[in-house]
């Protein structure tokens, strides 16, 4: 998925100053795709490199009086894993501006710095009077810069404003906890989610649960040490009196224990010595499995998580605080598009399919995705299709994915974010395809699909195959 930011600068650049703008960005190492094709054209045509600018301005000038429409529209400029563009805008009737933007991938270092350098080479070559140190001499570098109007989105700023600025933060914070993203993916598995629970029920009944929950439910890929190693369940000692069958204690570790029965301590009931009581080993569940099976927050932590790994920045996702109706609720802007994911670990009711309805409004977000672990609902679906009819009939493009479990909603997520960088391409840059005689965002979407081919073809080339005999081991080709 590639993912795209940009910033406006109000300025009016004539065609002669956008000519000269671009051959100062390649002086600043800024080579300029269109400008350097046509360049490469017009050598072609004069047989004379240094003719090749004398026809690029006669044609320039030939261009606005005939075509009606700048010369100059904009530029591309590609890099290893990234590339920027510019745009100039010409807006009837106010000045005009200029957009500039960066193309990326998710795992492309430090993007927006790559832009924002970008835009004060810009305003440097814009201004004509550089000092020593490459900055404007009247110290504004970056001031008339803004983000993007198209990325703000009405309905996100009213989410984010419902919540309290220091608990979205916290929520931040706690869903990048390491801790508690290997322990929602191990929460992932049904089985371990209904062992937990029936451990829970087993500990404040005060009775040991055996490793399997009963004949009929098999684990599936789940060990009890996988919930161990994640600190979902931690081992006690459980000593109960042997005549009443009452706890006893609850006890951390057999030090603790080895502790008591030196003390001589004894039953309170039956009078007999602890080391004669009733003493086995239990699976307690831990704090951190209590918080993560309320309110779907393991859910929200998996979805968190594929929403970072899928390259969407902190400052994109808001989380809503747990209601404590077992519901969450996650709103992403991706590549200028509304997110909004409503969860629940259990089956989509009518109720559930009405209050995502909802929340969709309120959000305006342009897809909503309905993530739940359970059932389906007939009338629930009925609901949600009833309604995405609706919204299709005005006019407004909307789209809707109910997935039935963390692994589906992950496909259809991923499918759904590269439908929308696509739209978004094509929408924000499709103003250069004349100049350059193609789709832009299909010659931008090729390219970094064979950046990825050749990194795929790079990597397997260096996995050497597992020898069987006294054979030199071979490399895949």
């Amino acid at each position: 998925m590639l993912l795209l930011s940009s910033r406006i600068l109000e300025n009016d650049v004539g065609d002669e100053a956008r000519l000269d703008l671009l051959e100062k960005l390649r002086e600043r190492n800024f080579v300029s795709l269109i400008r350097s094709m046509r360049l490469k054209f017009y050598e072609m045509l004069t047989e004379d490199q240094n003719r090749a600018h004398e026809m690029e301005q006669m044609v320039a000038g030939l261009f606005d009086s005939e075509q009606r429409r700048d010369y100059v529209q904009g530029d591309l400029f590609f890099f290893n894993d990234y590339l920027l563009f510019l745009i100039f805008e010409d807006q009837a009737g106010r000045t005009s501006r200029i957009r500039a933007g960066v193309v990326y991938e998710p795992q492309t270092a430090e993007p927006l710095r790559k832009l924002n350098y970008f835009c004060q080479t810009i305003s440097l070559c814009l201004a004509g009077n550089e000092s020593d140190d490459g900055t404007l001499e009247d110290g504004n570098q970056l001031t008339t810069w803004r983000q993007d109007p198209s990325s703000f989105h009405k309905g996100f700023m009213r989410f984010v404003a419902k919540q309290d600025a220091d608990t979205l933060s916290t929520i931040a914070c706690r869903e990048n906890s390491r801790e508690r993203v290997r322990a929602a993916k191990v929460l992932e598995d049904d089985y371990a989610r209904l062992f937990l629970r029936r451990a829970r029920e087993a500990y404040a009944e005060g009775y040991a649960l055996e490793s399997q929950v009963d004949e009929t439910t098999k684990p599936s890929e789940f060990t009890v040490n996988e919930l161990l190693d994640t600190r979902l369940l931690r081992r006690e000692l459980l000593v109960s009196c042997r005549k009443t069958g009452h706890t006893l204690f609850n006890l951390p570790s057999a030090d603790a224990l080895a502790v008591i029965t030196i003390s001589q301590a004894t039953c309170s009931v039956c009078g007999a010595s602890i080391a004669d009581e009733k003493i086995e080993e239990i699976l307690s569940p831990t704090q951190l499995s209590s918080v993560l099976l309320e309110d779907a927050a393991w859910l929200v932590n998996r979805l968190h998580t594929i929403f970072r790994q899928l390259g969407i920045s902190e400052s994109e996702i808001a989380i809503e605080p747990p209601a404590g109706d077992g519901e969450a609720r996650l709103l992403a802007s991706v590549c200028g598009e509304l997110f909004l994911v409503v969860m629940r670990d259990g089956d989509l009711t009518p109720a559930l399919a009405r209050r995502a309805i909802n929340a969709k409004i309120e959000t305006e977000a342009r897809h909503l995705v309905i993530v739940v672990t359970g059932a389906v609902h007939n009338e629930a679906r009925m609901n949600l299709l009833r309604f995405s009819k609706q919204v299709e009939r005005v006019g407004n493009d909307f789209e809707m994915i109910v997935a039935e479990g963390v692994s589906v909603a992950e496909a259809e997520l991923r499918r759904a974010f590269e439908r929308a960088s696509a739209r978004v391409l094509t929408e924000q840059l499709c103003e250069l395809d004349s100049s350059l005689g193609v789709s832009v965002a299909c010659l931008i979407r090729t390219k970094f699909e064979m950046l990825r081919n050749a990194e795929s073809s790079s990597h397997m080339l260096q996995l050497p195959l597992t020898a069987k005999d006294d054979r030199p081991t071979r490399l895949l080709t």
